[in-house]
């Protein structure tokens, strides 16, 4: 075992770990930039509501209470579920995601675009970007109560339809 590959490997073995952990973080940092925004896309978080939204995206997805994609928030809505809507505003073509808005509003459930699908793919802690998510109403004992509750706020004041 002395002339092993672990032998053969221990004077490179600093040089191989820093190399693998260079490569994690620059995979992480890349989010591609949105080309294209929808001319649906509107009310669109910005700033310190987005980086909030982000948050609670992060900590709601830790306990599991979120809903992604198109099929699977349509059928929360429907079902009467109660939560706030992402939508990500570079969704090409539009028809595929064009009854989310309308459906949320007949049913009181509040929504809101994000920049690109890859800040919600992100923010999700996956690498494929994601079009639509719905955070579910927190329940009593909720880690994540106050930070809906922040965002929730947020979007009632730059919502015009609702």
């Amino acid at each position: 075992s002395r002339f092993g590959w672990e032998a053969l490997c221990a004077p490179f073995q600093p040089f191989l770990f820093e190399s693998m952990a260079e490569e994690a973080e620059e995979v992480e940092q890349e989010v591609p930039k949105a080309l294209y925004a929808s001319p649906l896309a509107s009310p669109m978080v910005t700033d310190k509501l987005l980086a909030r939204a982000l948050k609670l995206l992060k900590k709601a997805v830790s306990e599991k209470q979120t809903r992604r994609g198109v099929p699977e928030v349509t059928k929360a809505v429907r079902k009467g579920q109660k939560g706030i809507c992402f939508v990500a505003g570079d969704i090409y073509p539009m028809d595929v995601f064009a009854h989310v808005p309308l459906l949320c509003e007949e049913k009181g459930v509040y929504y809101c675009y994000v920049g690109s699908r890859h800040e919600l793919g992100g923010a999700c802690q996956t690498r494929r970007p994601i079009s639509l998510v719905m955070v579910m109403e927190p329940k009593g004992d909720a880690t994540y109560s106050k930070a809906y509750e922040q965002v929730l706020n947020g979007i009632k004041a730059i919502h015009p339809y609702m």
